[in-house]
């Protein structure tokens, strides 16, 4: 009897391809289980995962880690049924919960990395006494604090710090991750992803890794991957799939670069064009055409705005053009009216931090001021050159007219809109699941994917 999952029509107990997508040949069940483990870590939807009989699941929310979730095979009762339903609900508020003076001081001291990585773990025993654990990262939050570590572009080991960070977030949490399940079919006291993470530096080992996660949640992937391969987890034990993969390496080896994780890239995602030089691991794209951008933009394809922000988004090639970009921005909003400014804010921004101090036009323009500044530095790291001036005046000119047109609040509310629809996972709306850039490529185009090392420019996006 299958099990399904919730987006996919993918049998979430079946881990049959597990080694040949470890050696890199795709497949379509591969690519939708790991879209399936990479939306777990955002719903923290449980159900269908223990209805497969996976257990002995732990969510991360940033530094709390809630366990006791397990399959009702392994603990029936009436107070398992209840963990069950608690801790998932637990989790997914706390993903919402926001401190505003913590944002704040967030902003203001620049040498703190907020702990907002989040995770789920979970076992599922296999046949002759094998098990496989999976790790689904969760993408950039709502709240305004779980953007900081995606702006920390220094590496001095290669690696995007911000996301390093978070990585190293999780693996503290090694010894905590507890499988009881395992212990007791092993006849072991205790068992915890440390001990999962020794086994898989042995050639016999017992277990396997499969790995996934979107966005922000797809960096903290290849960066824990490759540490974890540092260490001496050998490359056959691990599967990993990244959707909306930024680019998390600058200067690695190229050894660093042959882990066996393969990302899903959208020809039209800005995302995947930033943060360094370079994915570790493979990459599938996906080329946009206007077939694809009818299915999955849906009405928005009609919006004149849309289509120009699309147009817009085809012309960032990398992290300078994206900073250039917000720099850009930034400039001919602070040229608005205070009021404009500071409703055109609130599209990005948890509306409480405005509403800390009177939103009086001083305070927004030393606002206006302290973002400047950030961006600056952030493009300083990310390049290790100044911003060029001109490149910033012709994206203001650009951005200003397109607000003169339509107005700078509705401007920055499609900017948010468009850079949400050609980046989502799943389509969260009943029936139309499969109508995101992600799950579409892995349902409805998985043929139509190509390898590629780095993303192709986009199609027109006026075709």
């Amino acid at each position: 009897m299958p099990y399904y999952g919730n987006y996919t029509k993918t049998d979430l107990r079946s881990v049959d391809w597990f080694a040949d997508a470890n050696r890199g040949d795709l497949s379509r069940e591969a690519a939708r289980f790991g879209l399936e483990l990479a939306q777990f870590a955002y719903d923290f939807n449980a159900a269908p995962w223990l209805a497969a009989g996976w257990t002995d699941i732990s969510m991360q929310v940033d530094k709390r880690l809630l366990s006791g979730v397990r399959s009702p095979a392994d603990e029936a009762g009436w107070r398992q049924m209840l963990l069950n339903t608690v801790v998932p609900r637990l989790a997914r508020g706390l993903t919402l919960f926001s401190n505003p003076i913590a944002e704040i001081r967030g902003a203001v001291k620049q040498d703190v990395l907020p702990e907002t990585g989040k995770a789920v773990t979970m076992v599922l025993a296999l046949p002759q006494g094998r098990f496989i654990v999976a790790v689904g990262f969760m993408g950039t939050g709502r709240r305004p604090q779980d953007w900081v570590s995606n702006m920390r572009f220094t590496h001095p080991d290669g690696l995007h710090e911000g996301f390093l960070a978070l990585a190293q977030q999780y693996e503290q949490n090694a010894d905590d991750i507890r499988f009881p399940s395992v212990a007791q079919a092993l006849g072991m006291e205790r068992f915890t992803m440390k001990d999962v993470l020794s086994e898989c530096g042995k050639e016999d080992s017992r277990f396997r890794l499969v790995l996934a996660g979107h966005s922000q949640g797809a960096a903290v992937l290849q960066v824990w991957a490759y540490r974890r391969m540092l260490e001496g987890v050998r490359r056959e034990h691990i599967a990993g799939f990244g959707y909306a993969s930024p680019m998390v390496a600058a200067g690695l080896a190229m050894h660093g670069m042959d882990c066996p994780l393969t990302h899903f890239l959208s020809s039209d995602d800005v995302f995947t064009r930033m943060g360094l030089s370079g994915h570790i691991g493979h990459c599938v794209s996906l080329q946009a055409d206007d077939s694809f951008r009818q299915m999955v933009y849906g009405k928005a394809m009609k919006e004149p705005l849309f289509r120009e922000m699309l147009d817009i988004f085809q012309s960032q090639q990398g992290t300078s053009d994206g900073l250039t970009l917000c720099l850009g921005f930034l400039e001919a909003l602070s040229r608005r009216p205070h009021k404009v400014i500071a409703t055109a804010l609130a599209v990005f921004f948890d509306s409480t931090l405005l509403e800390l101090t009177p939103a009086t036009e001083e305070w927004l323009r030393r606002l206006m001021r302290f973002s400047l500044e950030s961006f600056q530095r952030y493009y300083r790291e990310a390049t290790g050159a100044e911003p060029d001036a001109a490149a910033v005046a012709s994206a203001r000119a650009r951005v200003e007219a397109l607000m003169s047109k339509h107005g700078a609040v509705a401007f920055s509310r499609m900017l948010v809109r468009a850079l949400y629809l050609t980046h989502s996972l799943v389509n969260t709306e009943p029936g139309r699941a499969d109508l995101a850039p992600y799950s579409y490529m892995v349902v409805r185009a998985f043929s139509e994917l190509q390898p590629c090392e780095i993303l192709p420019a986009p199609a027109d996006a006026q075709a």
